[in-house]
């Protein structure tokens, strides 16, 4: 804000006006994209940078082009895959993630690890052609996941499972437990929603004072992939832990388990499973 536009002699004063109508700009352009309420322990200055950031952002955004990733890091020379030795494409990736970087392009990996040969091959086949807005923004960067263009069925089943038993042995299910499908098929074709499984889940986990002891492995883990961009998938193995009553007794359970996942959208759930001790 100039010195002519000052609304007060006090700075802060100044900055929670101009913060304000920061906030109706936002909210006349934006509409209901942008909401916002003023945060009280939140500094003037901070909350208007951050304003001016958003405002900038939606800007450069609007008058965004679009260009490929190859374009945005300079088109840098670089040679095929088939060109370069073993030796040769370690070193030429790390030029041009280090290139890519330069240019505030980052490649991150949810899985992995991966050959230095299937990365250098994926950014120089795959990412340089992916077209991507031109945001001119100082310090913004162009954030891309491997696994978003290649996913890892098979990571992602293996983490599936691993929350799973954990929240079965900690029975700590809730509205936040994505590993869950909304939609459960039981052995016989009936259909639930999460919520009634979870309160047949509760109905097992409340008969004990706590899980301990457990044990588990991935014996093996199975995908089908669909033509539309589904899939259908389980991991199995064993399963045991002991269930400790409230006189402190407790019950071993110990048997093969089975989770059956679906995936849409990259998104893997567990639609019915086998667990020791659980009875549908």
């Amino acid at each position: 804000m100039s010195q002519d536009e000052k609304f007060s002699d006090d700075e802060n004063e100044n900055l929670r006006i101009e913060n304000e109508l920061l906030r109706i700009k936002l909210t006349a352009q934006y509409g209901d994209a942008f909401h916002m309420e003023s945060d009280p322990v939140l500094p003037p200055e901070i909350e208007n940078q951050f304003l001016k950031n958003i405002l900038a952002f939606e800007e450069g955004s609007e008058n965004a082009s679009i260009t490929t990733v190859y374009a945005q890091i300079g088109k840098p020379v670089y040679k095929s895959i088939a060109e370069l030795s073993p030796t040769e494409i370690c070193e030429e990736l790390k030029r041009i993630k280090a290139v890519m970087e330069t240019h505030h392009v980052v490649l991150d990996f949810c899985d992995g690890p991966y050959p230095d040969e299937e990365i250098y091959r994926f950014i120089t086949e795959e990412l340089f052609a992916h077209e991507t807005d031109s945001v001119p923004l100082f310090g913004m960067n162009w954030n891309f996941i491997y696994e978003e263009f290649h996913p890892n069925n098979k990571a992602e089943i293996t983490k599936n499972t691993h929350r799973f038993l954990e929240h079965w042995l900690t029975r700590s299910f809730d509205e936040y437990s994505s590993e869950l499908d909304y939609h459960i098929i039981t052995a016989d074709g009936r259909q639930m929603k999460r919520a009634e499984l979870y309160k047949k889940m509760y109905q097992f986990f409340d008969s004990f004072e706590r899980f301990e002891n457990d044990g588990y492995n991935i014996d093996m883990i199975d995908v089908q992939e669909h033509g539309d961009g589904t899939a259908l998938g389980f991991s199995e193995g064993m399963y045991k832990y002991d269930a400790i009553m409230e006189n402190r007794e407790s019950i071993h359970f110990e048997a093969p388990y089975k989770l059956y996942m679906r995936s849409e959208n990259n998104f893997w759930r567990i639609f019915y499973f086998v667990i020791p001790g659980f009875k549908w």
